[in-house]
């Protein structure tokens, strides 16, 4: 058997099932709207390698597709033990130091249907008086957690009073 996975462009709701390898619909009805749904092909090519199996024994373990995953969902299930967890834990580490050092990662472009979410009621254009309110608001909450900071005795990197004219680079 092999995940396989759907994704409903009207709903925006992804979901998945297993199907034997070769025999899953292309197009199969959307559990929310009920409409008819394409496949989800963007995670068809993810890498794979059989050296690791997911358990940290050098590929001694079973490492075909259906034995891995569903070790992966008894750990979503259950938890980690001790050294699965570490493990994910440091590979997650270096997965997001890589990610944070490649430019070209950062700022991908999003295309954001602005106008959909308007006419399904999830956004609404703001006036420029109600844009300079919550401007105003931002502002002051901003100052406020400042305040608060530096009164709990909260520094900078170089050991000054936090100022919020001054915005810190991350390190």
């Amino acid at each position: 058997m092999t995940l396989y996975e759907w994704v409903c462009r009207e709903c925006d709701t992804f979901w998945d099932r297993d199907c034997p390898m070769g025999k899953a619909p292309k197009r199969t009805k959307c559990p929310v709207c009920k409409k008819l749904c394409g496949r989800y092909y963007e995670n068809a090519n993810v890498g794979v390698s059989f050296k690791d199996d997911g358990q940290g024994n050098g590929g001694k373990g079973a490492s075909d597709f259906y034995t891995v995953r569903r070790r992966y969902q008894k750990h979503i299930e259950k938890g980690f033990d001790k050294d699965s967890a570490n493990r994910f834990l440091r590979k997650n580490i270096e997965a997001t130091k890589k990610a944070m050092n490649d430019e070209s990662y950062r700022y991908k472009p999003v295309d954001i249907n602005y106008e959909k979410f308007a006419s399904e009621g999830k956004a609404k254009k703001l006036s420029s008086s109600q844009i300079a309110t919550k401007v105003e608001s931002a502002k002051k909450l901003t100052q406020d957690a400042y305040d608060r900071a530096n009164k709990l005795g909260y520094r900078d990197a170089q050991g000054n009073k936090l100022d919020i004219s001054k915005p810190l680079k991350q390190q």
